[in-house]
């Protein structure tokens, strides 16, 4: 009577001693991956041209910020963010406000511009005024990541 349970038992645990493993690594290759850096260049328009380079823009981070422009479309802005080293902080979210973010919390006019990514290509999404704040906002920790104050873009 215990014989065959024993049997059973003992298939039972060779198959799961290979299929979890299989698993575990299907698992890990499908993953997304992560916003580490990245080689790959930004994916830009053709016409675009670059319009401003800043470095020191970021009040507590070291993130270089290209604008871009396209000849075919003035009133559209672009926006690369390449950090010096990797954000380590949880569903990083960009947006652009007119107003400069108080504490850690974002002003009530900000609008999503898109979830960040390393070497992303953003859409800034300007009207009449051409000057406000990028901030990166931090949906883990529901505060403001950092800020960047930009002023009056072409």
């Amino acid at each position: 009577m215990i014989q065959p349970l024993r049997t059973a038992h003992r298939r039972a645990f060779f198959a799961l001693a290979l299929v979890l493993p299989a698993l575990l690594l299907a698992g890990i290759e499908a993953r997304h991956p992560g916003t580490g850096m990245t080689g790959r260049g930004p994916e830009l328009p053709a016409s675009a041209y670059l319009v401003r380079e800043s470095t020191g823009l970021w009040k507590q981070h070291s993130i270089a910020t290209k604008f871009y422009g396209r000849s075919d479309s003035p009133r559209d802005i672009y926006v690369v963010l390449r950090p010096t080293q990797a954000l380590n902080e949880p569903d990083l979210l960009l947006y652009w406000s007119i107003n400069a973010p108080q504490g850690n919390s974002l002003p009530s006019e900000s609008l999503l511009v898109a979830p960040y990514t390393v070497d992303e290509t953003f859409t800034l999404p300007l009207d009449k005024e051409r000057a406000g704040s990028l901030i990166l906002f931090s949906m883990g920790h529901q505060a403001v990541f950092d800020s960047a104050r930009v002023e009056k873009l072409p």
